[in-house]
């Protein structure tokens, strides 16, 4: 039987692990998985949260951060393509996430509008006059850096936009993109406002489940990701009328 030595060596590995993961990984049980994780988080050895588990930061870390010291090559260059989908004067929303930050770097020149809920697209755009931008309020999130809950929905009721670019913790063919947290409400607010939704995930997260549904097949125009992503699943999302971009 595996135990909680091996368990904590193998999320200090991985930095940033769900219970999926560990579960396929390890051959363990997820009930196994969950004590495991509450108890490594007890003991003050990990950091916790719905859905699985990270390596202990500083203060000053979060989840967000510590996911953008992972894949990075492969997630600055979807960064990229996806930033060559904004054309000047277009409204954009950026919802929080590590791959979605890392467009800020490659549109600071454009003239558009940036709809966020995201503190580091915040932080990354602020200083540039030639974006203008509209930040949803909210709850804040210190893990994951963005405002969230029912307060940043309404607002979303007056607002539109020509594209929508998001992240998610998993992905399939069936299910669509999902989520670790409960946040569906503001997916939903979000593409009900924007003619288009892209998805920037890199090939890593297929199949690795999630808790909420963020967007549905149907409701994606643009699948962005890398070539990990193996040609019979780029088939199989693009006959749901899904475009892929692979970098």
């Amino acid at each position: 039987m595996i135990n909680r030595k091996t368990i904590l060596k193998y999320i200090n590995d991985k930095q940033h692990v769900t219970i999926e993961q560990m579960c396929s990984d390890l051959s363990i049980s997820e009930s196994t998985a969950r004590r495991a994780i509450v108890q490594l988080e007890a003991q003050g050895k990990i950091n916790r949260f719905r859905g699985g588990a990270f390596v202990l930061q500083d203060a000053a870390k979060t989840l967000v951060t510590t996911r953008q010291n992972l894949n990075t090559e492969n997630k600055a260059n979807i960064a990229k393509k996806a930033a060559a989908l904004i054309k000047d004067s277009s409204t954009v929303i950026l919802l929080s996430g590590s791959t979605v930050g890392n467009m800020c770097q490659y549109i600071k020149k454009k003239k558009i509008t940036v709809i966020t809920n995201s503190l580091i697209v915040l932080n990354e755009l602020k200083s540039f006059v030639n974006i203008r931008l509209i930040v949803l309020g909210g709850l804040y999130n210190h893990e994951e850096a963005e405002f969230g809950g029912i307060l940043s929905n309404p607002s979303l009721n007056y607002l539109r936009a020509d594209r929508l670019f998001m992240g998610c913790s998993g992905f399939d063919e069936k299910h669509g993109f999902t989520n670790l947290n409960y946040s569906v409400e503001l997916y939903r607010a979000c593409i009900q406002a924007c003619n288009d939704v892209c998805v920037l995930v890199d090939s890593s997260k297929y199949n690795q489940g999630g808790v909420s549904i963020a967007a549905r097949p149907e409701q994606v125009k643009y699948l962005i990701s890398d070539p990990g992503l193996s040609m019979k699943v780029v088939e199989a999302f693009k006959s749901k009328g899904i475009s892929v971009i692979l970098t």
